[in-house]
């Protein structure tokens, strides 16, 4: 098998920010494991950073987890926002593409990124 489905990292920082890291090659087959990692960071209550940036390929489904989370994180006033550092690689295109660089909205950078969910969470961190 030369399928390689990646890894997903989850980073905490001190201000109760969730940083949740896609790395390498994720679509269906990974898709139930992000939505049990977010699903549990959304009922722990705390703002969310989603880092597509070490992604080297989503799909739709990856895409309708990530957007799924962010109207429930919205729904219970939390902080989400999504990064994306590489907006030409084939994760950027797809972004583009769909038009989700900007719906999401799309930041740059994991601080921009960070700065976004903490300025929209209505909620403290647990």
């Amino acid at each position: 098998r030369d399928v390689r489905t990646g890894e997903i990292a989850l980073e905490r920082t001190e201000a109760g920010l969730a940083f949740l890291a896609i790395k390498g090659e994720h679509d269906l087959s990974t898709a139930p494991l992000l939505r049990q990692r977010l699903d549990g960071l959304i009922a722990e209550g705390v703002p969310i950073v989603v880092d597509l940036s070490p992604a080297t390929f989503i799909d739709s489904s990856i895409l309708g987890v990530i957007l799924d989370a962010r109207r429930r994180a919205e729904a219970d006033q939390l902080g989400f926002a999504v990064s994306q550092a590489n907006g030409r690689d084939p994760v950027g295109r797809v972004l583009a593409i769909t038009g989700l660089r900007s719906e999401l909205p799309v930041h740059e950078d994991r601080d921009a990124a960070a700065a976004a969910a903490i300025n929209s969470s209505r909620k403290s961190p647990a």
